[in-house]
């Protein structure tokens, strides 16, 4: 399992997807700030709201070229979907949905803007201070609406875009990722585009996990992209609760925009899961264990948005819920440290582990002896702490999730002095 560090922090352990990213190469399955031309959108960019007609939108355009042509995008507010753009301000072209015919007639070039015979939907813009206002022409089916847009923010696409290796991977495995870089927060400032495509959603309530009068969870889901995520509902400390739920909202905003940004590839591509979610409205995402300390959740499927194979995963993570952030297993386990990329075990404590994978485990031998190189810790109910195989190769992938599940009483030689209160209920 590899570690995370945040600027000014102690390195902590997090699942391998938060950690790649944090080291600047995690596995990354969607670029979707790709442009109609199929080019990353140069920056920097400019950000409207307003409507469409009756409807909500958000648009995002680059800056003109030499001829006046400006490349961007645009979602519906209530689907969340981009759908791209390229031309001048005052005939604004919007692609078309791909289909068999389609892409017949165009070959290689995608995504569309007008179809064989110069149909097109435009829109008509004219540029009035800080507001963008005209008229959106279907020439496809003959219908018109007014546009109305304020500018409401100005950034860099290229400073969030993923880098190195994790860039790389996008051609390797698809359905991992938001297209923005693990290591930086979706938030209003800083990714003003995709932030309003999550973050004014209202989320559907599942029902209440009540663990103790004062600790519970509860499953949250965006209704556009279908699967639920996890928020603490209660727990004694409201600091904690916040900062927690934050750092869970997060992690739900990047699946969200990974499954948004497949939907929308139908408009760059035809592939097999083109227009689809990816598959994310299969994502299992579980709370393994809730105490006042820990909250210990895992992520799983096979996300697959095109590429070579399936993003077929088992992500844990554990938070911290006496001092917040993700678990720092140094505080917990005693002889532990971090190592360039994973945590690092005491020669006792690898020891002990051979022999509870003996003990406790029923799982395949092949698959147990790849710990603990691919190996990530959580816990599970009632009391045990879990070492299970993530980030493991696609072509070892039916070794996702094996491992060992020891009793905290098993542990107790291994725990630091004053951190038994991790173990507690």
């Amino acid at each position: 399992m590899r570690h995370c560090t945040q600027p000014g922090e102690v390195p902590v352990q997090c699942d391998a997807r938060t950690a790649i990213a944090l080291k600047g190469w995690r596995s990354l399955a969607l670029a979707f700030f790709v442009s109609a031309a199929g080019t990353a959108l140069a920056a920097p960019m400019d950000v409207y709201r307003g409507t469409l007609g009756g409807s909500q939108v958000v648009m995002e355009l680059g800056q003109p070229q030499a001829d006046g042509v400006r490349e961007g995008r645009y979602f519906y507010l209530r689907h969340g979907v981009d759908i791209p753009l390229k031309g001048q301000l005052k005939a604004l072209a919007e692609a078309q949905l791909l289909t068999p015919e389609l892409m017949e007639a165009l070959g290689n070039d995608t995504p569309l803007f007008t179809d064989a015979k110069q149909r097109a939907v435009l829109w008509s813009l004219e540029q009035q201070g800080d507001s963008l206002s005209g008229e959106w022409v279907d020439g496809v089916h003959g219908k018109k609406l007014p546009l109305s847009l304020r500018h409401i923010a100005h950034y860099d696409p290229e400073k969030i875009a993923p880098k190195g290796v994790e860039a790389v991977t996008l051609a390797i495995v698809q359905g991992s990722g938001s297209g923005v870089s693990g290591d930086v927060v979706i938030s209003e400032q800083t990714t003003p585009y995709d932030y309003l495509r999550v973050a004014k959603q209202a989320l559907e309530q599942g029902k209440e996990v009540v663990i103790a009068k004062d600790l519970a969870w509860r499953p949250v889901r965006d209704a556009r992209t279908k699967f639920w995520y996890p928020r603490l509902s209660r727990h004694p400390d409201a600091k904690i609760l916040a900062q927690t739920n934050a750092m869970l909202e997060q992690r739900h905003w990047g699946m969200s925009l990974a499954a948004l940004g497949c939907r929308a590839s139908i408009y760059l591509n035809y592939g097999p899961a083109a227009g689809s979610l990816g598959n994310y409205e299969n994502e299992e995402i579980k709370v393994t264990y809730l105490s006042r300390a820990l909250m210990s959740g895992v992520e799983s499927g096979s996300t697959d948005c095109g590429g070579a194979h399936p993003n077929n995963h088992y992500d844990p993570f554990v938070l911290d819920l006496l001092r917040g952030g993700y678990m720092d297993f140094t505080r917990l386990l005693k002889g532990a440290k971090y190592g360039e990329y994973k945590l690092e075990y005491s020669d006792r404590f690898s020891r002990f582990l051979d022999k509870a994978v003996r003990k406790h485990s029923e799982d395949d031998k092949e698959c147990t002896d790849l710990l603990p190189q691919y190996m990530a810790l959580m816990f599970d109910k009632p009391d045990k702490m879990s070492f299970v195989i993530s980030g493991i190769g696609h072509a070892m992938g039916v070794c996702l999730g094996s491992g060992v599940s020891v009793p905290f009483k098993e542990l107790k030689p291994y725990i630091k002095p004053g951190a038994e209160r991790y173990l507690q209920p």
